[in-house]
Formats: structure tokens, sequence, C-alpha cells
């Protein structure tokens, strides 16, 4: 199975190996948990049904991640809160770029967390780029965590691909201000799509400047720390 992904990888473009690349492994049985486990930890992966994905995350993608991960944990030092960290859902393996589980997973699950099923965290995370795949691939959590019931926090983050369109901070200085949703999905990044919880409907804001948006657990995402 190795020598198979391997081989998809590399009949790919270098374009391709952008954002996020899928390899379907529907002619492989994976009801292994240590052919599992072996997959992610040979290329950090996501296991959706019989698809593999690989995220391949630039520096803009990763400096958003920790910056977001260091304010949830000055928020609440009791949450658990991880970078990139397994867990099952539905019979999936997932990776949130961010999660915040207000319990920390056993010592068993933290260990092995998909042999011993990590369940997913309270506050879900994904940062993408405002295009498919990886935007597609990022939104389709949000179906996974409405069909199987959870009531977890959603937070998608578009951020721009290509031409940098966010302009410069003029008052860093002052205070910041609740974000106003906006009735659509915005077509052009930066923006935020917040699931509140399971029976909720999504809600976009557009993000700019000294804006922030409180979650229903109470953390007050800043925009800057993502704009800067």
């Amino acid at each position: 199975i190795f020598m198979y992904i391997d081989k998809s990888l590399e009949s790919l473009m270098p374009e391709q190996k952008e954002d996020v690349v899928k390899v379907n492994l529907s002619t492989y049985k994976l009801d292994n948990i240590n052919i599992r486990e072996a997959i992610h930890e040979r290329y950090d992966a996501e296991i959706i049904g019989k698809d593999l994905f690989i995220k391949y995350d630039g520096r803009h993608k990763v400096k958003i991640h920790f910056n977001l991960a260091h304010s949830a944990m000055t928020q609440n030092p009791s949450w658990d809160v991880n970078i990139d960290m397994n867990c099952v859902m539905g019979g999936n393996n997932f990776r949130p770029d961010v999660g915040i589980w207000f319990q920390t997973p056993t010592f068993a699950q933290s260990s092995r967390p998909i042999a011993n099923s990590c369940p997913p965290p309270n506050v879900w995370i994904e940062v993408f780029y405002n295009r498919d795949p990886d935007r597609s691939h990022a939104l389709s959590k949000i179906d996974l965590i409405q069909q199987h019931l959870t009531n977890i926090e959603y937070i998608g983050i578009a951020i721009p691909y290509a031409v940098n369109p966010i302009h410069q901070n003029q008052n860093p200085w002052i205070v910041t201000t609740p974000a106003t949703p906006t009735p659509e999905m915005p077509a052009r990044t930066p923006y935020i799509i917040h699931l509140r919880d399971v029976n909720s409907i999504l809600v976009y804001y557009r993000m700019d400047w000294n804006e922030h948006l409180v979650l229903r657990c109470g953390w007050r995402i800043e925009f800057n720390i993502v704009l800067n």
C-alpha cells in the first residue's frame, strides 16, 4: 500500500502537490488499525472513507495555526489545545488544523489516537486557501460533523493564495469590535465560516482589522492574529 501511495504522489505534477492531495485507496482493506496508524505516521494524512488526504501547509497556514493555538491556550489554560492532532469520528481519521478539547483525552488516546479512538475536539478549526481542492476539503468536514450529530463548534478560515489583498492595519492600537455577519459566503478572502453547533446554520464573516468573533465556547478570536 505504501508503494502505491508513493507512486501516486510521484505521478503528480508540482502544482498538484499544493494545498491537499487525494489518493483513492478503494482497492485496499483499511480495517487494520496498525496499517492505518502506519499510514498516518508516514504521511501525516487523513483517511475519510476510502480516500487518503495529505495536506501541504505553507508558512502562512502554519503561522496562523500557531497564533490561534496560542490564543486559545491563553484564553483558557485548562483547555487541551493541539495542532494537527489525530482524532476519530464515524470511523474516519482526521487531523484538525487546530483542535480544542475541553477535557484532555486519556493517555492511551493521546499516545495512539487511532487505535484508541481519540474523540474529535469540541472546537474544530480549519485554515484553507480560497480555492479547491483545499476549500472543498475543509468544508466537507462540516457535512461530516452534521452527519454524525456531534456537537462540535466548527470554524473555517479562508485566506488568499496568490496576491495578498490585505491592506495594512491603519489603527493597530484601537480596541477591537465584534464582526458583523454577511448573508452569504464572501467571494473574496479573508473570511470566516462559523458553525455554532450541529443544529445551527452556517454564518459567514468578512475578516478585517480590529474585529473579533466570540465563539460559543467563550473564546474570542481576534482577527488581527490571522491577518498579521
